[in-house]
């Protein structure tokens, strides 16, 4: 009786350790996305950054139109938090400047990611910001 308790109670927690395996890698993968997406948007004026987005948005994205356009702070300032098992959010603010201008702007993204469990990939689901 007391081998068949042990053995359940075993099984349950390998069940549990597969679970907490497979969030840590969906965590990571997000950490990565994160990182990457961030490098684009801050290096490269945005330039890139629809293929963050799901196929069916990326038709429909709006590009990056100032060639001018250079990033000057992008700070995370809530987040990435988990909304549920598979999105989650991220809220910062970006600084930028035309060179042409001069003139410091800031605005704040609110980002919202979705994780593909089938490709294993997150996925932008607000829309790219607007410089402008």
């Amino acid at each position: 009786m007391y081998r068949i308790i042990i053995i359940l109670s075993l099984a349950g927690l390998l069940l549990a350790g597969c679970k907490t395996l497979s969030e840590r890698e969906q965590a990571k993968h997000l950490e990565d996305t994160l990182l990457k997406y961030e490098a684009v948007i801050r290096w490269n004026a945005g330039v890139g950054a629809q293929r963050f987005l799901a196929a069916e948005q990326q038709q429909t994205a709006k590009k990056p139109l100032r060639k001018d356009l250079r990033v000057t702070s992008y700070e995370a300032v809530q987040g990435p938090s988990m909304l549920d098992e598979t999105t989650a959010g991220l809220t910062v603010v970006i600084q930028y400047i035309f060179e042409t201008e001069q003139v410091v702007h800031e605005l704040v993204d609110q980002q919202l990611w979705k994780y593909d469990a089938e490709t294993k990939t997150w996925h932008l689901q607000s829309p790219i910001p607007e410089f402008k």
